[in-house]
């Protein structure tokens, strides 16, 4: 057995070397005779064995019925490839938008298939090296979009795997296939890592607005007087001049930007501090807060909304350092 293993391994790396320089690479590619693989499937080898099982019974029986019947299912067999391969030639494949995701999850590929000529391209069957295929049921001259999921199990910038591109219609006799290189790519997120925000984590600084604080050194005006609230806060001159009884407010210049800092998580490995940061970046955009970032050699301002927070976390996920 691990001779027959050796032998097959000994045939099959040369040929799949010879494939692989074969395929062909770009952001638009256009599938022509060059680039189409064609062989029986198993439906095909099986239908082909019988056609030429009934060609011998006709000629050592002299049946010229059975004859006929041998050619025509030849001949249909030799229509098949014609028509298999016709249904691949003239696809063109362009990467359109990829969509980034959290490491973990699967990133969305955006492809735009259009097919040269009149003729509507059918059933055809495209997936990932080792994906889950999806078929496209028509592509026409106007094309179609059609949406695929990769796998990314680390953070970074990932390239899809070859695509398999293949089609069996219109008898399913013969399998017409391509592999493609697309030139693509989408960022993965680190895998968000649930912490507690704490201040030796989150840091304040820098530009802040007004907010009202008690014992608070800026004198901001008078507000009518509440019980409870401290009496050397109360305007008694205002009161003796009969204005009714106020007290002074004062306010204090507070901070409302907050700073997500790698040294604030340091001891911890490269790979967790990013997941945390990642983690609070979410949660502070989703609480509507300006927030920053520092990395090593890099900082971003304190801003908001989904572009803010899309380029930060991509900061993150392009970060140099083992990625896991």
């Amino acid at each position: 057995m691990s001779v027959l293993s050796f032998t097959l391994r000994t045939i099959r790396e040369p040929f799949q070397r010879w494939a692989e320089n074969r395929r062909p690479r770009g952001a638009s590619i256009e599938l022509n005779q060059k680039r189409i693989f064609i062989f029986p499937s198993a439906a095909g080898a099986a239908f082909l064995m019988v056609a030429l099982l009934l060609l011998l019974i006709g000629t050592n029986y002299e049946n010229n019925l059975v004859h006929a019947v041998a050619f025509l299912l030849l001949s249909l067999f030799v229509l098949s490839i014609i028509h298999t391969y016709g249904n691949l030639s003239g696809i063109r494949v362009t990467a359109k938008e990829s969509h980034s995701c959290f490491a973990g999850e699967r990133a969305e590929f955006e492809l735009h298939l259009t097919a040269n000529g009149k003729r509507v391209r059918e059933n055809v069957q495209l997936a990932w090296k080792g994906g889950t295929p999806q078929t496209v049921k028509a592509i026409d001259g106007d094309g179609c979009r059609v949406r695929l999921y990769h796998p990314a199990p680390k953070r970074g910038r990932l390239k899809p795997e070859p695509l398999l591109i293949e089609s069996t219609f219109p008898l399913g006799l013969l399998r017409a296939w391509s592999w493609l290189e697309i030139e693509s790519s989408a960022v993965i997120y680190p895998a968000p890592l649930q912490v507690q925000m704490s201040k030796s984590q989150v840091l304040e600084g820098g530009d802040g607005a007004q907010q009202a604080m008690d014992g608070g050194e800026d004198f901001s005006g008078f507000t009518q007087y509440q019980p409870g609230m401290p009496l050397r806060h109360v305007a008694w001159k205002a009161y003796a001049r009969g204005r009714g009884l106020h007290a002074k407010t004062y306010h204090a210049q507070v901070d409302d930007r907050i700073w997500l800092d790698w040294e604030a998580f340091s001891g911890q490995p490269t790979e967790m501090r990013l997941s945390s940061l990642c983690y609070l970046v979410n949660q502070l955009e989703k609480h509507g807060d300006h927030y920053g970032l520092r990395l090593p050699g890099n900082s971003f301002e304190p801003d908001r909304g989904e572009q803010h927070r899309k380029r930060l976390l991509t900061a993150l996920a392009l970060h140099p350092g083992d990625r896991v």
